[in-house]
């Protein structure tokens, strides 16, 4: 098999030489039964700490078997993203882009234009976990409990350097602009509800000082197509 075609799992064990990683049944049936992976095929997997690792897979016992570390663990910084809450698969469908361009952080808000108020973590890290496995990741972003506007946007300037407001009015100075002379700061993104804000949230978060509203585009984007297009922007510059 062409180390490229080798699959991928994100396996949540210590990984280490010749040792053995027992299954889990979601695990065991992809292998099994979607990839009909024979006794001896390989597998690369990661744990988001121990690095890259090719394994052997034992099919009737049901383990894999750890022979050589392929890649050594690296950090893998990236933006905050807190998103309000929209249709379930639109969510999902955001989860995984931003997930493959390298997001560090989601952070699922709740807010006064918000229609779906559920968000199902469980649900959320699948997402989060293929994505990571199909894009050659070595971390999995972290996945923080739904909050309020005003509880993120105080955690925010707490643990960000700049709160990037994608705001749906044309006035505001384009992202692109606001990253020309980007230095390595520990930014995060806002992004809306279908619909957008109400005005007396806009007032609330344009309060705060570590904001920035910005633009990303000259029309009106859809909420999951606003955070893809905004992590690829900032992707874009932050490897520059």
């Amino acid at each position: 098999m062409n180390c490229k075609n080798i699959p991928r799992l994100f396996i949540d064990k210590e990984l280490k030489l010749n040792a053995r990683i027992e299954l889990n049944h979601n695990d065991k049936h992809y292998l099994k039964n979607v990839l009909r992976l024979y006794n001896g095929d390989f597998v690369k997997i990661f744990n988001g700490l121990d690095g890259e690792w090719k394994a052997s897979f034992e099919r009737e016992k049901n383990y894999l078997h750890c022979i050589k570390k392929i890649k050594n663990q690296k950090k893998e910084l990236g933006p905050t993203l807190y998103f309000a809450l929209i249709k379930n698969h639109n969510i999902r469908w955001m989860i995984e882009k931003v997930t493959e361009l390298g997001i560090e952080k989601l952070v699922p808000i709740i807010t006064e234009r918000t229609n779906n108020k559920n968000f199902n973590e469980e649900k959320a890290f699948l997402h989060v976990k293929e994505a990571s496995e199909v894009s050659d990741r070595l971390t999995l972003p972290r996945i923080e409990k739904k909050n309020t506007l005003l509880k993120i946007l105080e955690q925010s300037q707490k643990n960000s350097d700049i709160l990037y407001f994608c705001n749906e009015s044309m006035e505001d100075d384009i992202l692109q602009n606001q990253l020309k002379n980007f230095k390595r700061k520990k930014v995060a993104f806002l992004i809306g509800p279908e619909g957008g804000f109400s005005p007396s949230e806009v007032l609330l978060i344009k309060s705060f000082n570590h904001v920035k509203p910005v633009k990303l585009f000259n029309r009106i984007l859809k909420a999951e197509t606003a955070a893809i297009l905004a992590i690829s922007i900032f992707k874009s510059y932050q490897n520059i």
